[in-house]
């Protein structure tokens, strides 16, 4: 008998601490038909809520389990890995929608080194989404930025976000690389959704 009252109590925390961590996150259907409505690729915008869902989950979860020190360093970096995911994505998105169109107006996204503007890429190519695939996150934000999908503030938030993202290399990582970064990501990956979310209704 107290075997069995003792697993219902605790499928009841489980189930407890479940539901605090879905409540109010949007649900993958919602966030597909919503916040990444704008992108092109099916799968990608499917990804994309996947993504942005389990980081979400991951938060909630974090808190519910009041994680601390090395527990809230392994929660962050998965947010680290999967905010950036998703602006690389929403970037690439916005960017492959552009060349297929002809309306690219700078010079940057001609070239893999857009520092100096050297090393031609080939955009003549019919798999245009593996060429554009190959590219980094650095040269997705700069070009984004110079085409006007997104502004200056969010270029340098994307920027430090990518920064982050490196950090999570074993021997980059320290403790202050993580603490207090997740609501700073989530910010900038909304403004990311909002900002190519705009783009994308002026440039269908």
């Amino acid at each position: 008998m107290s075997k069995i009252v003792q697993e219902s109590f605790g499928e009841a925390i489980i189930k407890t601490v479940a539901d605090f961590a879905r409540l109010d996150v949007p649900s993958v259907a919602e966030l597909v038909a919503n916040e990444f409505s704008h992108v092109g690729e099916q799968n990608l915008r499917q990804g994309l809520a996947e993504t942005f869902y389990g980081a979400r989950w991951i938060y909630k979860l974090g808190l519910a389990l009041l994680v601390r020190d090395a527990e809230q360093m392994a929660h962050v970096r998965t947010q680290v890995m999967d905010y950036g995911a998703v602006c690389e994505g929403l970037l690439s998105d916005c960017l492959l929608h552009a060349i297929n169109k002809n309306i690219m107006k700078g010079a940057k996204y001609r070239f893999k080194d857009i520092s100096n503007l050297r090393s031609n890429i080939n955009w003549n190519v019919q798999d245009k989404l593996a060429m554009i695939s190959k590219q980094t996150f650095f040269w997705n934000i700069d070009v984004a930025k110079e085409e006007g999908m997104i502004d200056q503030s969010l270029q340098a938030g994307l920027h430090r976000m990518r920064l982050e993202r490196n950090t999570v290399h074993v021997r980059a990582r320290t403790h202050k690389a993580f603490v207090g970064t997740s609501k700073t990501l989530f910010n900038t990956t909304l403004a990311t959704i909002k900002q190519t979310k705009a783009w994308r209704a002026a440039n269908p």
